[in-house]
């Protein structure tokens, strides 16, 4: 009876914090649901803070044998506060719960309310007080004299420009396969438009805004220190000579080894890409029906061969319409097995009992806002 109280309490707390009602798991379960936007709740062991400033919070059992962890990153923690009080105890967690670099799952806290003791909900939010002149008595020779105006408090939406080249829309000659992709990806996604005029007010990446520019990205992805280069983006479909890539490599959260910052002719942000190349995961072999010819985008990572297969999964962050993500694996079917095959009580080698998998070559994570994939279907249109 106390477990049932406890997760409606929790679903009334998602509830609350969002606008919109999201499952809640524990944390043994976390693992199943990932991708999913939920609460999450659990014992929470252990919360321990990196030189570099990054926050781990494992739940169930200590690290490396947690069910369930949280990051919480450097330029995050003044937003999110101080979190060593919650050790020790039953904790929420509501956010968007995706696979770390050892496949256990996890949630990026960057915000303060993400986080609280199981069970409690949050106070609502006081309502402004606003203080008028009395109003003045009337008299033979005046007129009543009106209350002053309410000035309306401004607008927390606050709107960018991308900055674009001129003749950043000239038609390209080649490519092909790559727009055939990009439209294939996008098309059910958004819409062809021109428009460079957009909502900054949404993340794009945890942490960073759409339109952020790149020096501050960098200090708040704690990014300065780390190895990195500059590129132009060239890829057909894109703007022409319009975005540059800015890479760095380190451990990043989902086990990814090079993060790119997509900046404009301004050097904002327009888009982040995660990429691990040294993937040790391997998957089902599963028939490549969509034939996709590429598999990184922005450096134009093509297959150059029929026999491997690009698996690109598209979905949108629950609870905003703004950022679409793009998980994509790079896979060998071929790829000869490294789990011996299973045997009979009779010593006989059981080839079938063993299922058939690829290794991973490449996978990524791509973080696309809803400007720049109508700006893509605009290109891949023209």
């Amino acid at each position: 009876m106390k477990t049932k109280l406890l997760s409606l309490a929790i679903a009334l707390v998602a509830f609350t914090a969002s606008g919109q009602l999201k499952p809640s798991y524990t944390d043994a379960e976390a693992a199943n649901h990932i991708g999913e936007e939920a609460t999450v709740s659990g014992k929470l062991l252990s919360v321990s803070t990196t030189a570099t400033g990054t926050t781990f919070l494992n739940f169930g059992e200590r690290f490396p044998r947690h069910t369930f962890g949280c990051v919480i990153f450097a330029g995050n923690q003044a937003a999110v506060g101080d979190v060593k009080p919650f050790e020790g105890k039953d904790v929420s967690v509501t956010g968007r719960i995706e696979a770390a670099r050892d496949q256990k799952p996890q949630i990026i806290i960057s915000r303060a309310d993400q986080i609280q003791l199981a069970g409690a909900v949050p106070p609502a939010p006081k309502p402004a007080a606003v203080t008028t002149a009395p109003m003045t008595a009337p008299t033979k020779s005046e007129p009543p004299t009106a209350p002053p105006a309410i000035s309306e408090s401004p607008s927390e939406k606050r709107s960018g420009k991308i900055e674009l080249p001129s003749g950043w829309s000239s038609p390209r000659r080649g490519g092909d396969g790559v727009r055939k992709d990009l439209a294939r990806l996008f098309g059910g996604a958004g819409v062809a438009s021109e428009l460079t005029t957009a909502d900054t007010t949404f993340e794009v990446y945890p942490g960073v805004r759409f339109l952020t520019p790149l020096g501050d990205a960098r200090k708040i992805l704690n990014l300065d220190g780390l190895q990195s280069s500059r590129s132009k983006i060239a890829t057909p479909g894109f703007p022409q000579d319009a975005f540059n890539a800015n890479v760095f490599s380190g451990v990043f959260p989902g086990g990814f080894t090079r993060l790119s910052l997509v900046t404009d002719s301004s050097d904002q942000v327009v888009s982040v890409l995660l990429v691990d190349s040294s993937s040790r995961t391997r998957v089902l072999n599963e028939t490549d029906t969509a034939g996709y010819h590429t598999y990184n985008f922005l450096t134009g990572g093509a297959k150059a061969t029929n026999n491997l297969t690009i698996k690109h999964q598209i979905s949108q962050i629950k609870g905003t319409t703004n950022v679409i993500v793009v998980d994509t694996l790079l896979v060998d079917p071929t790829d000869p097995e490294d789990v011996p095959p299973a045997r009979t009580s009779r010593g006989i080698t059981n080839k079938t009992s063993r299922p058939k998998t690829g290794k991973v070559l490449e996978r990524s994570r791509w973080y696309v806002p809803a400007p720049i994939v109508n700006l893509i279907l605009r290109c891949v249109g023209g």
